[in-house]
């Protein structure tokens, strides 16, 4: 059993130090991230890999991972779809200018529902 975990610590070991040697090899300094089109996860961890959250599609827990959005709001967000574009945020209580600023990077509506007009 210890063999088996000495096994494993030596290998996570060796992987680490084998990505770390890539680094310095290719002069990148932080690891490349993956294409958020390929996002292996889904909910508030898309975030850590720079995809962003579907404005219409996600649960409101994953809009809690966002600064300034705490239960109430996100609860508001999802009683608020659908949204045509992020700017529609704007009409979710307790979401104003400052708050769509800073998270407005991190939300997207990549599939609009049908009834939103062009532009809007």
């Amino acid at each position: 059993m210890e063999d088996a975990r000495a096994v494993r610590a030596a290998s996570v070991a060796l992987a680490g130090a084998f990505g770390l040697l890539l680094l310095a090899i290719s002069g990148e300094r932080s690891l490349p991230r993956p294409s958020p089109r390929a996002t292996p996860v889904r909910g508030a961890a898309q975030l850590l890999w720079g995809a962003p959250l579907d404005l219409n599609r996600e649960e409101a827990a994953a809009f809690e991972a966002l600064s300034g959005i705490g239960p109430a709001r996100a609860a508001a967000i999802v009683a608020g779809r659908p949204f045509c574009q992020v700017a529609d945020l704007d009409r979710v209580a307790g979401i104003g200018p400052r708050t769509l600023g800073r998270i407005r990077e991190q939300l997207a509506v990549p599939n609009p529902p049908e009834t939103c007009t062009p532009g809007h």
